[in-house]
This record gives structure tokens, sequence and C-alpha cells, in this order.
């Protein structure tokens, strides 16, 4: 959700908007990820390995209290921007759909993927976005496309080494149908796609091309895919944790590139953030003028007043 917040605003190179609604939206996601992560909880009640952590049975009320905490993400959604408002409800009918027994998309092969990618792709971004109040470009689609794409590869990556389980409790997740390796094979197809598009953005200057040294972080997390895909049994929960660390560090890598040409177009007077890139601006003219270059002087008018 921060992430489409902290775009929107490099995107137009803009001061500090929206910052008396950010709290509101950063509560009804905080309620909504606790609320989506006690419904799954409730639902699989964990044996085996877990990412990042170590199985629990939940304690007694733990799917009401989910229930609890994504009715109350909406209102504190709704009170930020009536957008982010609707992202919420969406993303409280996906967490629902999901989890709930009855229903399990969880446990669907194309199900679990799409609503990841849908939450966490989609309308999480969305909801930081926009409250900054800032018209959509093609830029922001593209980006928000090959973070889909890394969102559903890295799903798929961190279900891998759970096949067994989910076979066991009857699930036909990709893992339990097509086997890990497949899985992964899938998930590095995915996650190269958003890697080297984020390189091909940076190439052409939609992004800054000092962004194009962040091929370092593909080259780890590629590598680490191939290893765990050479593995028969799809791997333990160390192999996801490493993925998931390298893809981390990947985008950190990004980032930090960026602030560094930020920092260097900042103190040499130059255009900054998203103004500062190549190409790919907004389509206002006058946001691409260069920071240095004067304004034209308007000759006056003469007054025809007495």
């Amino acid at each position: 959700m921060f992430l489409g917040y902290a775009w929107a605003h490099w995107d137009r190179a803009l001061p500090l908007r929206g910052e008396d609604r950010l709290p509101w939206v950063l509560a009804a996601w905080a309620a909504l990820h606790v609320g989506t992560m006690w419904l799954n909880g409730a639902l699989d009640r964990d044996e085996g390995e877990v990412l990042f952590g170590r199985p629990a049975a939940p304690p007694p009320g733990t799917g009401a209290l989910g229930y609890l905490a994504l009715a109350l993400s909406v209102p504190l959604a709704w009170r930020a921007d009536p957008l982010a408002g609707a992202a919420d409800v969406v993303c409280v009918a996906l967490a629902i759909a999901y989890s709930h027994p009855r229903l399990a998309l969880k446990g669907h092969p194309l199900g679990g993927p799409l609503v990841n990618v849908v939450g966490y792709g989609l309308l999480s971004p969305l909801a930081g976005w926009s409250i900054v109040d800032v018209a959509p470009d093609a830029r922001t689609v593209a980006v928000w496309l090959l973070a889909c794409a890394g969102i559903f590869g890295t799903y798929l990556a961190a279900q891998a080494f759970q096949g067994d389980e989910d076979a066991a409790r009857g699930y036909r997740t990709l893992v339990a149908t097509a086997g890990p390796q497949s899985v992964l094979r899938l998930a590095r197809a995915a996650v190269g796609a958003a890697l080297l598009g984020g390189m091909l953005l940076a190439a052409i200057g939609w992004l800054p091309r000092l962004c194009l040294f962040g091929i370092a972080g593909w080259w780890a997390v590629d590598r680490h895919l191939a290893r765990w895909i050479a593995l028969p049994d799809g791997g333990t929960e160390a192999h996801a944790r490493g993925f998931t660390r390298r893809m981390l560090y990947a985008a950190l890598l990004g980032v930090g590139l960026a602030l560094v040409q930020y920092t260097w177009d900042s103190a040499t007077g130059r255009p900054v953030a998203g103004l500062g890139t190549a190409s790919g601006h907004p389509p206002d003219r006058a946001w691409q003028r260069p920071l240095a270059q004067p304004l034209e002087k308007t000759p006056p008018t003469r007054s025809i007043a007495r």
C-alpha cells in the first residue's frame, strides 16, 4: 500500500500530499492484513513448515476475530478516500473467498494466485496511490503490471515446499497438482519478466538509467531459483525464505539506485524523480520544464481602469 503512495509522489516529483489521510489507510490495511492472516490460519491449522515462522494451533475465536478485523478495515479506508474504501471492500471479499471453508479459493490452482495478484498487486498499491490525487499515466500502468508479475511469481515460490501438505488437505493448488518443479519454473519466468521488464523501462528512460545496475539483484534471485528447481522434492521453508529475502534485497537495490539518482539530480539542479528520467514523463508539459530553466516573463498588460 505504501509503495503505491510513494510511487504517486515519485512519478510526478510532487511535494508531500495526502499525509493527513495516510494514517487512515495504513490502519485500514493493517486491519485488513491481520484479518486475512487470521482467517487463513483458522482454515489451514498448519502442522508442517511455515514461511518465516513455526506451526501453531490458532486459539479459539481466531476466525471470528478475523472477520471483525476485516469489518473494521472498511470504515477506516473509506475515511481516507472513497477509492481506497472501494479497494478495501474488494480485498475483504477476496480474503473471505480465499479462506472461507465453503469457498477456499486458496486451494484452487488459479483462484489462489488470482486473489493474491489482485489483492496485493493491484488493489493494495491503488489504495495508497488514490490519496495523492493524481491521474494515471502509461508509466504507472507499466510498473503496476510488472509488480503484478512479481507478486505472482513470489506467491508461487512461497508455496513450492508445501505440496504434500496441500495435497493432504485436499487442496488443488498448483504445487499439489503440477508439482514443485513446474511451479518454480513458472515462478522463475514471472519474476524474471518483472525484473527484466524493470530493466527495460530503465533502458528506455522511463525509470532512472542508473537502475540498470539492479540487474545484479535479478541475477541473485534467478540463481537461487535455478538451484531450487534442481531439487526434486520442492525444497524446504529455508529455500522459500532465501528466495523472499533475495527478492527484498533486489527491490531495495532498485530503490536505493533511484535514491542515488534523485540525490545527484537534486544537488546539480536538474529535474528530479519521475521528471528527471530520459522519457516517460506525465503528459502535462509544465511538469517537464527543467527546474533550472527560468519561467518566461509575460509582458505586462496595460490596465484600462481609470
